[in-house]
């Protein structure tokens, strides 16, 4: 169970990340205007770059503990889809998500985008993740696909499903 929770809580996080940052103020208003202008016209380089950043700042918010940022990646009605687990739709259940994975001890989380294509109506993302202990220990690896779009100007996540590369855990002798 707990290796599933994990390999939830990585595509979790790692689709978050690239929303919410560190950044300053400014930086967010920047791209908040960019992203706007993306999705109108959709140009899709601009998109994977915005995108990429998300996910950087999704990741980080284990770093710090900082749930408020990770619900924030997701739209406000996100569903995740974690790893032997069933469906979690809305903020609430998506800040239950964060909370008890960071009790679990995940500290980062990396997501590599290989594959963004889509419209103006939604951006599909598909990529690979690793989740991270402290002392950058790698917990579980896995792949995922993100459903984009916009909410407020701002591109968001707006479904999350990932899965674990790691084997299952052996079934227990009877």
């Amino acid at each position: 169970m707990k290796q599933s929770f994990l390999g939830f809580v990585a595509v979790f996080f790692i689709s978050t990340a690239a929303i919410i940052s560190s950044c300053t103020e400014a930086t967010v208003k920047q791209e908040t205007h960019e992203t706007s202008a993306v999705v109108a016209t959709l140009n899709l380089d601009s998109v994977k770059g915005i995108i990429a950043a998300s996910n950087k700042i999704y990741g980080q918010s284990f770093a710090t503990g900082d749930s408020a940022t990770f619900v924030g990646s997701y739209t406000s009605d996100a569903c995740i889809s974690p790893n032997n687990m069933p469906k979690m739709c809305g903020p609430q259940s998506i800040n239950g998500f964060f909370i008890e994975g960071y009790k679990w001890g995940i500290r980062a989380l990396s997501l590599t985008s290989e594959e963004v294509t889509g419209s103006k109506d939604a951006i599909v993302e598909i990529g690979k993740y690793e989740l991270f202990a402290d002392k950058n220990v790698s917990l579980d690896k896995g792949k995922y696909i993100v459903i984009w779009k916009e909410e407020n100007g701002k591109l968001k996540m707006y479904r999350d499903i990932w899965n674990s590369d790691l084997p299952p855990a052996p079934a227990a002798k009877k």
